[in-house]
């Protein structure tokens, strides 16, 4: 077997992939359209095999019979950059959190000062890659449910492709949770690691999983509307295909009430049309020297003048001192942690929590329903009710 030849620097690579980048473009364009032909391809070149031999040899054009196609390894860096990936990677977020639990355990029986640190470095960068590819994940999910419902014309591989990623929507949130309970359960780590760069990075990753969590929720809930569309238009079509057959037969009148149905019903077709003001943006206005002009020749058509504004009086000295607010902010895990190794149920808990700030009953049933919609699983759902201040509520408690 022939062995590829491999790139041995960085500037080797970008010089390579930078000289044929007419020919890598083309291709990428036509991914899906075609196998690119080799005679196609050495026009791209000037003609020279040499080069194209090159990218064949080292692995970036995989040939066979007389097409190319660009390397699986490639295609898939090019549509990553480039944002166009329809491939939800969940099993890269599974193999950071693997490699953090192999990184800490070998920072935990590190003796050497030295090597404790780089491989507490490498955890802090696993956990901002753990947060970045989530987040990406559910960016790409939500781009892919868009496409896929909007382009897709088989109703059946339509619905099978929503289901499919709304099952992986749910290994995302696995992935999540999975994470977030490798930083809790590490306290030794992190006690030991007392950086804090570390804790601005746990913070950070942190706040990037709430973020995918209420997305994923919204996803969760966009992909049943799409999936409840689509049966409704698929008995919709058949209804219509059922009337075609009818309408065919000559059967219509006798085997329908549709005569009766259209009848009774009164369309709007015939009414005039109703148009709607359009409102540019601000940033268009900003930016786009012939809006401007048309709005002008508009507003001189129609004798608009511009009205004069008076001038705004000077700022103060006061105006220009710097002013500080004080943001109030309950941290939603520190409370939920604290509610798991209490006994009470979770209501109940939020009255007696110790906060650093005067709460009323509007925030404390706020922060009930964030709760048990973060923790949806290790919630244990009562089918008792208790009433505080008018306010029914659930009793659940932490599993």
């Amino acid at each position: 077997m022939d062995v590829l030849k491999h790139f041995r620097t960085i500037e080797e690579v970008t010089k390579t992939l930078s000289g044929e980048h007419r020919l890598l473009s083309e291709m990428f364009e036509k991914r899906k359209l075609m196998k690119f032909p080799q005679a196609l391809a050495l026009d791209f070149v000037g003609g020279n095999e040499a080069r194209l031999r090159k990218l064949v040899d080292y692995g970036v054009l995989v040939a066979t019979d007389n097409s190319l196609e660009i390397e699986s390894d490639y295609l898939n860096f090019f549509e990553e950059i480039l944002n166009v990936n329809e491939q939800i990677s969940v099993l890269s977020v599974q193999e950071c959190i693997d490699t953090l639990k192999e990184n800490i355990g070998y920072f935990l029986q590190e003796t050497n000062v030295n090597r404790k640190a780089r491989y507490q470095d490498r955890v802090r960068l696993l956990l901002k890659k753990t947060g970045f590819r989530t987040l990406k994940n559910v960016v790409d999910l939500k781009r892919n449910m868009d496409n896929t419902y909007k382009q897709e014309p088989n109703y059946i591989i339509k619905k099978k492709k929503l289901q499919n990623l709304d099952e992986k929507s749910h290994s995302i949130r696995e992935m999540i949770r999975e994470c977030e309970k490798l930083m809790d359960n590490e306290q030794a780590f992190f006690l030991m690691a007392n950086d804090p760069h570390m804790a601005q990075t746990c913070s950070d990753v942190r706040h990037d999983f709430v973020e995918a969590y209420h997305a994923l929720m919204e996803i969760d809930r966009q992909i049943i509307t799409y999936i409840n569309q689509i049966d409704q238009q698929n008995q919709l079509f058949k209804k219509i295909r059922k009337l075609k057959y009818l309408q065919d037969q000559l059967l219509i009148k006798t085997d329908t009430n549709i005569i009766q149905v259209l009848e009774e019903r009164n369309p709007l077709w015939m009414e005039s049309r109703q148009y709607n003001k359009v409102r540019l943006s601000l940033e268009m206005l900003r930016e786009n020297d012939q809006i401007v002009q048309v709005l002008r020749r508009i507003a001189q058509r129609n004798g608009i003048q511009k009205t004069a504004r008076a001038e705004a009086e000077p700022l103060t000295d006061e105006d220009l001192q710097d002013h500080v607010g004080q943001l109030e902010q309950i941290d939603p895990t520190e409370v939920w942690n604290a509610f798991a190794a209490s006994s009470y149920n979770l209501f109940e808990f939020i009255l007696r929590y110790n906060y650093n700030s005067k709460r009323n009953i509007e925030d404390h049933a706020a922060l009930f329903c964030q709760l048990v919609t973060l923790h949806p699983d290790e919630c244990r759902f009562t089918k008792e009710y208790s009433t505080y201040k008018n306010i029914e509520y659930p009793i659940i408690y932490a599993k």
